[in-house]
């Protein structure tokens, strides 16, 4: 990209409107933040005209072809033409907006500490629940592993008296036969 050489003179007649606008030289021509920086599509040559220069079809200096000169983003042609105490109203609006979306952000920074309270506390209630949730899991293993133990158990004594009840049985019919050696003695 070459410097751009032109001068203010050369850009205004150019441009076929008395716009301000600057190049930078090497001879120390300042390029304002509000200048146009574009290079020319035909030669390449580097060009700079005001920001009221948008849009605008100029020819270059260089080459001499028509360029037009680009919109920079975030601009409309038509906030060229709006007047000085309407500029201010907008601003002014733009800065009672500014105020209102920072309260509005400030609101909403509360609401997210709020949030993430509830929301860490929740968090804090389900590890809980987790917790008593494997306990209550154990109790139920343990209340079937009692279960089975003591379903093993009565059957276990239900065939115990079983026995018991059969052997005494057997005993009272022996003793009625007179073969049991206990009537003996």
């Amino acid at each position: 990209m070459t410097e751009p050489e032109e001068t203010n003179e050369e850009i205004e007649t150019t441009a076929d409107a008395p716009i301000e606008a600057e190049a930078s030289t090497d001879e120390g021509t300042i390029i304002r933040d509000t200048d146009i920086v574009f290079d020319c599509p035909h030669c390449g040559h580097n060009l700079a005209i005001d920001y009221r220069g948008a849009g605008l079809q100029i020819e270059c200096v260089n080459c001499g072809e028509s360029v037009l000169v680009p919109i920079p983003d975030g601009m409309k042609i038509d906030d060229l033409d709006i007047e000085p105490g309407e500029i201010l109203k907008q601003l002014f609006a733009a800065r009672r907006n500014l105020q209102r979306a920072e309260g509005r952000i400030e609101e909403l920074e509360l609401e997210l500490r709020g949030v993430t309270m509830r929301r860490d506390t929740l968090r804090a209630l389900l590890e809980s629940f987790a917790i008593q949730l494997e306990e209550l899991k154990e109790l139920a293993r343990n209340e079937v592993k009692l279960r089975e133990k003591s379903t093993a158990l009565v059957s276990r004594l239900a065939g115990d008296i079983e026995s018991t009840i059969g052997d005494a049985a057997h005993g009272s019919v022996m003793d009625e036969d007179g073969t049991d050696g206990a009537d003996a003695e």
